[in-house]
């Protein structure tokens, strides 16, 4: 049951999708009441179909490759969700319904049936660890959305010339999006790698200094430090905050990508 209702959300995720390509060509906001909407269903049959694995599994479905995007689109529906509630910045759903889509796909892609848990992750850690790492990623998602916004107007402003997003919200409005998203996102992922590794260090003793992913995860946590010290001390804003926000979430992108493809113990279906 929980596959039909990844397949479903995937279905409604993808008129978010429809959006976003249509509001491109067409130089304004198209079908964004209803793309809203099935997003909404979508992570309603989202919610109920990781809950469902949840349930199977007596366990957080987090262990398979497939579970892991899923999880994360799921977090960024939500994190879309909750900040076009607090903003009402609806072109914000032009960058963020296609990366969910994307998200959505690939997990269903890669459906694993199988119910094995490797025993690398057989611990209560987990449920500690890995929410915080992929709220964070999810905050820092939103962060990233905005600083486009924030580059694409700041563009529009200096040309004159009306874009395919000529009614993007205000320069301030973007900047304090991303900014107040990177506030939430990088506490979540520094005590995510803490968690980490106090998890590595009960389990293995070492915090897996070797792991090609534990390294991607300091030198992206480095980034956002860099952004939030530069931004409070240096008064960092705008362009050179929006710049450094997107480079980060590159490297979050690395980063989560590296838990499938680069090996070590980060590595999916060991």
């Amino acid at each position: 049951m929980h596959v039909v209702l990844l397949r479903l959300a995937l279905g409604l995720y993808s008129l978010g999708l429809v959006h976003s390509v249509l509001t491109v060509f067409n130089k304004k906001q198209t079908f964004f009441r209803p793309a809203l909407v099935s997003v909404l269903a979508g992570l309603v049959c989202h919610i109920g179909a990781i809950g469902l694995r949840a349930m199977e599994l007596r366990y957080i479905p987090l262990t398979q490759r497939y579970e892991a995007f899923s999880f994360f689109a799921a977090l960024a529906a939500l994190g879309f969700l909750i900040a076009y509630a607090k903003y009402r910045i609806a072109p914000l759903s032009v960058f963020a319904f296609p990366v969910i889509f994307i998200m959505m796909f690939i997990a269903n892609l890669s459906y694993d049936p199988s119910d094995s848990i490797p025993p690398i992750l057989r611990s209560n850690w987990i449920y500690i660890h890995t929410p915080l790492v992929f709220l964070g990623y999810a905050a820092l998602f939103i962060a990233f959305a905005a600083a486009l916004m924030y580059l694409l107007q700041e563009r529009q402003l200096k040309s004159k010339h009306p874009t395919m997003f000529h009614r993007l919200p205000s320069l301030e409005m973007c900047d304090d999006l991303a900014y107040k998203s990177i506030a939430i996102g990088f506490p979540l992922i520094t005590l995510g790698i803490i968690s980490g590794a106090l998890w590595a260090q009960t389990a293995w003793g070492t915090i897996w200094g070797g792991d090609p992913k534990v390294l991607l995860s300091f030198f992206t946590w480095f980034i956002y430090l860099l952004l939030i010290h530069y931004r409070l001390i240096g008064g960092w804003r705008g362009k050179k905050a929006a710049y450094l926000a997107i480079v980060g979430f590159i490297g979050v992108l690395v980063t989560f990508l590296g838990a499938s493809y680069l090996g070590g113990p980060h590595t999916f279906d060991q």
